[in-house]
C-alpha cells in the first residue's frame, strides 16, 4: 500500500503542474461565443441516453435481482442446509429450484460459489464442478456480458453519424468506457480473490460479501454514470461549449459547406447555359434578345450624350485632377522636410513632372 506521506509528497511536487496544465486545457475549451442551439439529432441522442440511464438505475432495484435465500432468512453462510431451507419454508413455499439448491449447498465451497455467481449457475449448470471454479465462470459469462453488450450497442448507436456528428466525436471514448465496465465486473467475479477470502473467514451474516448482488448494483450505477457523462459531453459539444477535438469536424463542416456552395453554383451555371441554348436555338427568342441588347446599347449612348451627365463627368475629372495636384504638393513638402533634416539642399522637381 502507498503511504500517506508519499501521496503528500507526490501532490506537492506534481500538483501545481497538473493544476496549471488542467487549467490551461479548460481555458482552451471555453466557449468563444454564444451557445448554439441543439440539433434534432442531438436531442434524440440525449433522450436515448436518458432512457438507457433510467433503465440501468431501475435494474438495481431488488425486484429485478435474484433472491438471496441467506439474506432472506437472515442466516450465516455456515448454517446447516436443513436449517436454512426450514427457515425458508416458513417464509414461502419451496420450489423445484430450491430443491436443487438444497442438494448442492452442502459444502462451504458451493456456498462461496453461490455468493460469487448467484443461484443461477448452481441451479442450471449440470456440467459445472466445484473443483473447477472456472466452469461456473464460463457458464455465468454470457449472463454477465449481456447487459454490457446491450449498453455498448446503445453507445454505438448514439455515437454514430446518423443522428449527429457531435456524437461521433466521442465514439472511441464511449466504447472504451463501456468495455472498461465489463472488464471491471469480470475482474471482480473471475480474477479477484478478495471477496472469496473475506467470505471464507466470515462468521456473521453482515461479514459476508455477496459479490453477485453487489455487482448488479454497481453495474447499473456504472452504466447510468457512463450514459450521463456521454450525454453531458455531447451536450457541451453540440452547444459549442466544448471545442477540444473538433478540428476534424470543423474541417468536415467547411468541406460540406463548400461542396454545397459549388453544387449551387454549378446548378445555376447549368440552368443559365440551358437558357442560353434555348434562346439561341429559337429564332424568335434570338431576334428578341438581339433587339434587347441593341436597345440597351442605344440607351447607354443616349445617357452618355445627355448634358447633365457630361457635366457630372467633367466635374469628376476636375476633382480627380485637383486631388492629383494636391497629392503632388504634399509629397513635395514631405521630401523637402526630410531633405532639410538630413542637411541636403532642396531642389523641387518641376510640377509638370508630377502630373500624371
Amino acid at each position: 500500500m502507498v503511504s500517506w506521506p508519499i501521496i503528500q509528497t507526490f501532490l506537492v511536487l506534481l500538483g501545481p503542474i497538473i493544476y496549471s496544465r488542467g487549467n490551461a486545457f479548460y481555458q482552451s475549451t471555453k466557449l468563444r461565443g454564444p451557445p448554439r442551439a441543439l440539433t434534432l439529432g442531438t436531442h434524440r441522442i440525449l433522450n436515448i441516453l436518458f432512457v438507457a440511464g433510467v433503465v440501468a438505475l431501475l435494474s438495481t432495484l431488488p425486484t429485478f435481482a435474484p433472491e438471496n435465500i441467506f439474506q432472506k432468512t437472515g442466516s450465516r453462510l455456515q448454517i446447516p442446509t436443513d436449517v436454512l431451507f426450514h427457515r425458508l419454508s416458513k417464509i414461502r413455499e419451496i420450489t423445484p429450484d430450491d430443491e436443487i439448491l438444497h442438494a448442492r449447498l452442502v459444502s462451504k465451497e458451493a456456498r462461496l460459489m453461490y455468493a460469487n455467481f448467484g443461484p443461477k449457475p448452481l441451479v442450471e449448470c449440470s456440467w459445472c464442478s466445484l473443483e473447477e471454479a472456472n466452469t461456473y465462470l464460463s457458464y455465468a459469462l454470457p449472463t454477465l456480458a449481456l447487459p454490457h453488450l446491450l449498453h455498448i450497442a446503445v453507445l454505438g448507436i448514439v455515437t454514430s453519424s446518423y443522428f449527429s456528428p457531435f456524437g461521433s466525436v466521442w465514439r472511441t471514448q464511449a466504447t472504451v468506457a463501456g468495455l472498461a465496465l465489463f472488464l471491471a465486473e469480470l475482474y471482480f467475479v473471475g480474477v479477484s480473490t478478495s471477496d472469496h477470502t473475506a467470505n471464507t473467514l466470515a462468521k456473521l451474516p453482515a461479514d459476508v460479501v455477496w459479490t453477485h448482488w453487489r455487482l448488479i448494483l454497481w453495474r447499473g450505477i456504472g452504466i447510468a454514470f457512463v450514459d450521463a457523462w456521454l450525454g453531458y459531453v455531447i451536450f457541451l459539444t453540440g452547444t459549442g461549449r466544448w471545442t477540444a477535438g473538433l478540428d476534424g469536424l470543423r474541417v468536415q463542416e467547411k468541406l460540406e459547406t463548400l461542396n454545397k456552395a459549388s453544387e449551387l453554383v454549378y446548378a445555376r451555371l447549368h440552368s443559365e447555359n440551358l437558357l442560353r441554348q434555348t434562346v439561341l436555338g429559337n429564332k424568335d427568342l434570338r431576334e428578341r434578345s438581339f433587339e434587347f441588347w441593341m436597345a440597351e446599347e442605344r440607351a447607354g449612348k443616349e445617357i452618355m450624350l445627355d448634358e447633365e451627365v457630361k457635366k457630372v463627368r467633367a466635374s469628376l475629372t476636375l476633382n480627380l485632377t485637383q486631388l492629383t495636384e494636391g497629392a503632388a504638393q504634399k509629397s513635395e513638402g514631405m521630401l523637402d522636410t526630410i531633405s532639410t533634416w538630413r542637411g541636403l539642399s532642396t531642389q523641387a522637381p518641376p510640377t509638370s513632372s508630377l502630373q500624371p
